[in-house]
C-alpha cells in the first residue's frame, strides 16, 4: 500500500526516507543522511543523484570539511517532503485507524523490540 501510494508521487522508498529525513534535518552530510535513513553509503550516493537530478535536493562542499557534501532540500523537495508526510498520514490512518492509542503505543512497542539487533 505505501510503496504504491510513494510511486504514486513519484519516489521510492529510499527516496522518501531521504526526503524525509532531510525536512527533519534540513542538512545532512550523504553520511548522516545514510545514518538518518538506514541506507547503505551506496544506495544514499545513488539516490541523492536520482533526487538531484529531479531538483528536489541539491549538495553542496562543507566549507569546513573540503571532501564532505552536504544534502539539502530545494523548494520542491520542501512541497514534496511534506506531501509525502501527508500520504504517510493516510497510509497510518487506513493501517492504524481501528486501534486504540493503547494498542498503538503497544504494537509501536513490540515492533522496536524486534527490530533492535
Amino acid at each position: 500500500m505505501l510503496l504504491a501510494l510513494l510511486a504514486q508521487e513519484g519516489v521510492n522508498g529510499y527516496e522518501y526516507r531521504c526526503l524525509s529525513a532531510l525536512a527533519v534535518a534540513d542538512q545532512l552530510s550523504q553520511t548522516d543522511l545514510g545514518a538518518a535513513a538506514a541506507l547503505d553509503p551506496r544506495d544514499v550516493t545513488h539516490t541523492v543523484r536520482a533526487l538531484e537530478d529531479r531538483g528536489l535536493v541539491s549538495r553542496a562542499k562543507d566549507p569546513s570539511h573540503g571532501r564532505r557534501q552536504l544534502v539539502s532540500l530545494t523548494s520542491d523537495g520542501q512541497r514534496t517532503a511534506k506531501r509525502l508526510a501527508d500520504t504517510i498520514v493516510e497510509v497510518q490512518d487506513a493501517v492504524f485507524g481501528n486501534l486504540t492509542r493503547k494498542e498503538c503505543a503497544t504494537l509501536l512497542a513490540l515492533l522496536e523490540r524486534v527490530a533492535r539487533p
